[in-house]
């Protein structure tokens, strides 16, 4: 298990406060009760980032934003995913055909990345961020799954539950798309930790769900409704092993399982669509 930063979270935080008031900025103070740091602490991280050109400080209302330092990091995150620029237009149409929001992540070893993301208007409340990170282990990971990596997932999951996970699991597998609910208040909880970046606190969330036996779909009900988080799938990349994970959260509710398939099928296609735009890619880049 990676060792935990607590410096190198509070400046992950710090850019992710300052990115949620784009044109307003943020002040010290405001910096300083966001983060629950002491104001000598606050400053000379604002002052370092400020030098480095990654934050901008308005000399007359004192306010510090995103600087053009922080342009060029994200012009190469950008093409370092050239997938991305043909998953835009896609997210957009599901998520408007959803009335969700709709996320890109990339798959590590041990976590999910979100790296894209298209909002809608009318969307549940909360969901995760651009940056925001999702442990890969039950419940969570499931669309994403391939060869050995099955049987690590299921050793992290407790034992008198893995035997629901490995079922689970395979219904995922049958159906395409991973389909995942939570009782109200977990769900609450967890939306407010991705809004807010509390460190540890999803992690957490992630612990009391994995005993959690009604997270994810296993049998879909064309009939039923269903108080659905995230209907998400793999995109493979070239040699079919899975390389981004594509979702539907914030979803609204509840939903009838006969929805939750006909969404469940633009996401497959969509994925066909994008799996096919990065063999592309990487064919292109192999010429060159």
């Amino acid at each position: 298990m990676a060792r935990p930063s607590p410096q190198t979270d509070r400046v992950v935080a710090l850019i992710e406060l300052i990115a949620l008031r784009p044109t307003e900025g943020v002040t010290l103070a405001d910096v300083t009760r966001g983060l629950g740091v002491n104001k000598s602490t606050c400053h000379s991280m604002l002052s370092a980032l400020t030098s480095a050109g990654w934050l901008l400080r308005d000399p007359v209302r004192k306010r510090y934003c995103l600087g053009p330092g922080l342009v060029a990091v994200g012009r190469a995150a950008d093409d370092g995913f050239p997938a991305l620029a043909f998953a835009r237009p896609a997210m957009a149409e599901l998520s408007a055909a959803a009335g969700a929001n709709c996320l890109v992540l990339t798959i590590g070893r041990d976590q999910m990345t979100v790296v894209d993301e298209v909002r809608h208007p009318r969307a549940a409340a909360g969901g995760l961020r651009v940056g925001s990170t999702v442990p890969l282990r039950p419940p969570f990971g499931t669309a994403v799954l391939a060869g050995d990596d099955t049987d690590r997932w299921l050793a992290q999951a407790p034992a008198a539950h893995r035997e629901y996970y490995a079922a689970a699991l395979a219904s995922v597998r049958a159906r395409g798309y991973a389909v995942e609910l939570a009782p109200a208040p977990t769900e609450q909880l967890r939306r407010l930790a991705s809004r807010l970046g509390l460190p540890g606190l999803l992690e957490r969330l992630t612990e009391e769900l994995t005993g959690d036996d009604h997270y994810l779909v296993q049998d879909l009900e064309l009939s039923r409704e269903y108080d659905t988080t995230s209907i998400n799938i793999a995109v493979p990349g070239p040699g079919a092993q899975p390389v981004l994970l594509l979702g539907l959260t914030c979803l609204p509710a509840p939903l009838s399982g006969a929805r939750i398939a006909e969404l469940g099928s633009r996401l497959i296609e969509v994925a066909g669509l994008l799996s096919t735009a990065l063999a592309g890619t990487s064919q292109t880049a192999r010429a060159s």
